[in-house]
């Protein structure tokens, strides 16, 4: 399937085209401008007054170093905190809850860096010997340079930032979505790879999947069904949760969607099927019970008691009913999932999507 002629005209930008910024240090910001600052200047030879030479070389050295303080903290402080949430609680995790913080942080330097520019500009070329007009200079850097450090505490995670907005996948609100969740192991990375362009890493242990895949299944004209793979939730508070595990909390509650939790009821289940019983219940308690559709994966490797017996303590334990029984691995009744999920989604969002299969 090719994919990428119709991804010309997305409705929202990609996080990765409006979120970029190069991770920075202060030692960085620093090193650049000590270099620039020695940097020879050429002036035209028309210029002889030494007091006027010395006033236009200190400027131009200090405004090298204006100029380098405002583009890189610049671009911190114009990364973009007005986005869909889901992208806004993705940069949040990358920044271990410090993301405003890291953009306030920015624009309050390039304030005060700016305002102190603008005083020294005036000192330097008011100034009454080459001296006083080297002292300025070195005196706008030095001060300019503390503003960055005493500011720079929170870009240590300006890398994470970056490969955040890198990975993060591009989300159309207006396409149908099928988000599917599950503790880790129970065949979630398998189902997208078997019914969507994604092609997620599969493996036997928990915690392949490290952040959210994106896929598509073609459902007319230029209409797709995203598909959204997410990492395993454990069975924990929120709260408790990981990084990894948060990605996952974030598709839950930003995206509108239908989730397919997708549950184990083989008896070697990596994890035990009452584990799995309460995380469905968390995860109905995020997105509404009415958007979640429990269904049964791995039922090439379950006898039918089984099945049955799984299924009433669904039923018993959390109240919703099993939807669907499939095998992501061998194809069965994949079909009938993506369909089934199509009539959710249209009955939530009034849309008639499934109409158009």
């Amino acid at each position: 399937m090719t994919l990428a002629s119709s991804y010309t005209d997305l409705e929202e930008q990609c996080l990765e085209e409006i979120a970029r910024v190069k991770p920075v240090t202060f030692s960085d910001i620093r090193l650049r401008a000590l270099e620039l600052f020695a940097k020879r200047v050429s002036l035209p030879p028309r210029v002889r007054d030494p007091l006027k030479r010395s006033t236009l070389r200190y400027l131009a050295k200090s405004e090298r170093v204006y100029q380098l303080i405002a583009t890189e903290v610049g671009a911190i402080a114009r990364l973009p905190t007005d986005i869909h949430p889901f992208y806004l609680e993705l940069l949040d995790i990358a920044s271990e809850g410090h993301y405003q913080d890291i953009v306030r942080s920015a624009r309050r330097m390039v304030d005060i860096v700016s305002r102190l520019w603008k005083e020294y500009r005036q000192r330097i070329l008011g100034s009454s010997s080459p001296e006083e007009a080297k002292d300025s200079a070195r005196e706008f850097v030095g001060r300019a340079l503390s503003i960055v450090r005493r500011g720079s505490r929170y870009f240590g995670y300006l890398q994470e930032i970056a490969r955040t907005a890198r990975t993060t996948p591009c989300i159309v609100s207006s396409w149908p979505t099928m988000i599917v969740a599950g503790m880790p192991q129970v065949g979630k990375s398998t189902l997208v790879g078997r019914i969507s362009s994604a092609k997620p890493r599969v493996s036997p242990y928990p915690f392949t999947t490290k952040t959210v895949i994106l896929g598509h299944v073609k459902l007319g004209e230029d209409l797709y069904m995203q598909v959204v793979d997410t990492p395993g939730i454990l069975d924990r508070p929120v709260e408790d949760m990981n990084a990894i595990e948060r990605k996952a909390i974030a598709a839950l509650r930003h995206l509108n969607a239908v989730t397919v939790f997708l549950m184990d009821p083989s008896p070697d289940s990596y994890y035990s099927f009452d584990s799995q019983l309460r995380v469905l219940e968390s995860v109905g308690t995020i997105v509404g019970r009415e958007k979640v559709l429990v269904v049964f994966n791995k039922v090439d490797k379950v006898g039918e008691e089984r099945l049955k017996q799984c299924a009433e303590q669904v039923g018993k334990v959390t109240g919703y009913s099993v939807r669907l029984a499939i095998s992501a691995l061998q194809g069965l009744n994949v079909d009938k999932l993506l369909g089934e999920v199509l009539r959710v989604y249209d009955s939530i969002y009034g849309t008639s999507y499934s109409t158009r299969r």
